[in-house]
């Protein structure tokens, strides 16, 4: 039986204030395994057992993702865990993590599992007028979702509510 332990996962939401400030945002390979096959997501992942935080789970696998080596003095917040993965029935607890840097860093990605990533300026996200809704889950297509429109397909699900969250939290004075 699988520990509660492997259940549990952690990601970084990324925001980086200069030039502009922006957000990371990753996009997943496609692979017929991975319930979020092609989506828009956080860098993060699964604890692993030999996590000793899921701190740690995060700034681990931000780096195995992204090579984004993050550290403690750029973490602003910590915010509860929420439930990713309920469209799916397959709820998993994940904890985010806000990070700010100076600057972009420079990004090495993962090619097994990522196709790609964007940083998104914050007053474009943040801009209602960019909020639309889509069917985006072939599970439910007469449902419409809300989402924003990114380079190559849609920020929705749990990626879409975390960064709406992190907005109003935290940056709320930009649009």
């Amino acid at each position: 039986m699988e520990s509660f332990i492997k259940k549990e996962a952690a990601v970084a939401t990324i925001i980086s204030c200069a030039p502009e400030p922006e957000v990371l945002v990753l996009k997943r390979k496609s692979n017929p395994r991975d319930p979020w096959s092609g989506h828009y997501s956080f860098p993060g992942g699964r604890r692993d057992n030999g996590d000793p935080s899921l701190l740690a789970t995060c700034i681990r696998e931000t780096y195995e993702e992204c090579g984004i080596k993050l550290s403690t003095d750029n973490l602003i917040k910590q915010y509860p865990i929420r439930q990713a993965g309920n469209h799916l029935n397959q709820p998993v607890p994940v904890t985010t993590y806000l990070f700010e840097l100076p600057e972009v860093p420079p990004i090495q990605l993962q090619q097994s599992e990522i196709s790609c990533h964007e940083w998104l300026e914050l007053d474009y996200v943040s801009d209602s007028a960019n909020i639309i809704k889509r069917p985006m889950s072939p599970r439910c297509p007469e449902v419409l979702f809300p989402c924003i429109p990114a380079t190559e397909g849609y920020i929705w699900g749990f990626t879409y509510e975390t960064l709406m969250m992190v907005i109003a939290d935290r940056y709320s004075h930009i649009s």
